[in-house]
């Protein structure tokens, strides 16, 4: 079942506020919960029924883990528990996630006998698996006061965030359903939840999947040398991915707002950056803020030499945090190369920022931007020569000039195989308006649910509708793979 879905809009949405509210408008709050949880559950196993059991033993195991890191053991056992959580989480994450990559990898050497195992991925099992490693963390830190089991389970599950983020901790959410004022239908909130559900639609259905035609007809059939296509090619993989994921958010913090859950922000506008630390503090926040806190701090964080320069360490640092990064997306040299190019330019931003250095703000969004098209295309391509190749179009190496020409909202072209190509310029021209100029959704939403305007209202409803009309098939989310 995906957000874009009309099984999801129109029949478990509906479904489950209904039920979950009756629940607690009779005070039966832990029905409720269990209710919601159990929702949550068949959401998730609607994918694939396969992917239940490993969630539910995540959760059993793991909780019972933090409820023996809770007792009154000396610290020296209570760190090694903590050590071998962390890592049989972690071994658990590589085995699922990367069973593939090391099968294939062996497979070079006549060494087949992985292929013959069928290993599934469980969805969403990247984030669900951080979150209890951060919790677990916690609990050791002395952090966390005792929680049940449904709090914990409900924490983990809570179906909006459950495929794709956002990675939350346990003072984000588990006092939420615990808090009296939430177990009642709260208009704001409904408001903005539906604001940001048909924002979320409209940027998946119209923005996103738009593009979806003119990328799959490159890469189908390997047009990357042409200067002006490698340029639009590059430019609506950024878009895709930007609509894509941000369509998501929307639709996740959307459907939480329904039941007054409110989840930490994982989209702010990324584009409008004027730098690329600037960007990655706005783009997967909720996951950066986990690196950061779990990884990039614990190994030093930043530090300063003799100068007031950042030291060695402090790159050193940088490159390690991103090449995770890079990792956790996909254990692939593709993905490995999108966060260390990510991460040698952040260290170049960070020692430009210490020369104190000041380029015109316009500029410097321009120069983030093609940053950002230019190592994106490791991440949206699909082997490194299509990506190399791309990037040397985009700079006119070896590249040819196809001509261009209007036919009415289209931008035409004939490409090889001998066929006319569109890409809608409408389309192209008002994605780059929304990502490079617009407010971000979370803001506008809470001004409609302020504002009570009868006219905005019109608007949204319309804007549903043309969002639903626009589901032409259900289009997964690109970091459901990830």
């Amino acid at each position: 079942m995906l957000f874009n879905s009309i099984e999801y809009l129109f029949i478990f949405l509906p479904t489950v506020f209904i039920v979950y509210f009756l629940f607690n408008k009779f005070k039966f709050y832990n029905a409720a919960k269990i209710f919601l949880l159990i929702s949550s559950l068949y959401f998730y196993g609607s994918y694939k029924w396969d992917y239940l059991y490993i969630i539910t033993v995540s959760i059993l195991v793991n909780y019972g883990i933090s409820v023996i890191l809770r007792q009154n053991i000396q610290k020296n056992y209570k760190k090694l528990i903590l050590i071998a959580a962390i890592a049989s989480n972690t071994f658990v994450l590589m085995f699922f996630k990367y069973f593939d990559f090391l099968a294939n990898a062996l497979s070079k050497i006549d060494f087949n006998y992985l292929n013959t195992m069928k290993i599934v991925l469980p969805l969403g099992i990247s984030f669900f698996m951080l979150q209890q490693m951060s919790y677990l963390i916690d609990v050791y830190k002395g952090d966390i006061k005792k929680y049940s089991l449904l709090d914990y389970a409900l924490f983990v599950c809570f179906f909006p965030q459950l495929i794709a983020g956002p990675i939350v901790r346990h003072s984000e959410m588990i006092p939420q359903f615990n808090n009296l004022k939430n177990r009642i239908v709260n208009q704001d909130n409904i408001y903005i939840g539906l604001f940001l559900i048909t924002a979320g639609l409209l940027k998946k259905t119209v923005f996103a999947d738009g593009f979806i035609p003119f990328i799959d007809y490159m890469t189908q059939y390997k047009i990357f040398s042409d200067f002006y296509i490698a340029w639009l090619l590059g430019i609506t993989k950024v878009l895709h991915g930007y609509f894509d994921f941000s369509a998501y958010c929307d639709l996740a913090l959307g459907s939480a707002f329904l039941f007054n859950i409110s989840l930490p922000w994982n989209f702010n506008s990324p584009f409008q950056a004027e730098n690329i630390t600037d960007f990655w503090k706005h783009w997967n926040m909720t996951l950066m803020r986990f690196l950061r806190i779990y990884i990039y701090m614990p190994l030093g964080g930043t530090s300063h030499n003799g100068r007031n320069l950042p030291s060695v360490r402090t790159y050193a640092n940088i490159l390690i945090v991103f090449t995770i990064m890079g990792i956790w997306t996909a254990l692939s040299p593709m993905c490995i190369l999108y966060g260390l190019s990510n991460g040698v330019c952040i260290c170049i931003n960070k020692f430009w920022q210490s020369l104190k250095i000041k380029i015109n703000e316009y500029m410097a969004k321009m120069l983030t931007l093609l940053t950002i098209i230019l190592t994106s295309q490791f991440l949206f391509s699909h082997s490194l020569n299509e990506s190399i190749r791309i990037i040397k179009s985009m700079f006119s190496i070896d590249a040819s000039h196809t001509k261009l020409f209007l036919e009415g909202t289209n931008l035409s072209f004939m490409a090889v195989p001998p066929l006319k190509v569109n890409l809608n310029v409408i389309l192209l021209i008002l994605s780059l308006l929304i990502v490079l100029f617009a407010p971000n959704s979370n803001i506008l939403a809470k001004k409609y649910a302020k504002s009570n305007n009868f006219i905005y209202t019109i608007i949204l409803v319309i804007a549903f509708i043309f969002g639903v009309l626009s589901i032409t098939k259900e289009s997964e989310f690109i970091y459901f793979v990830f």
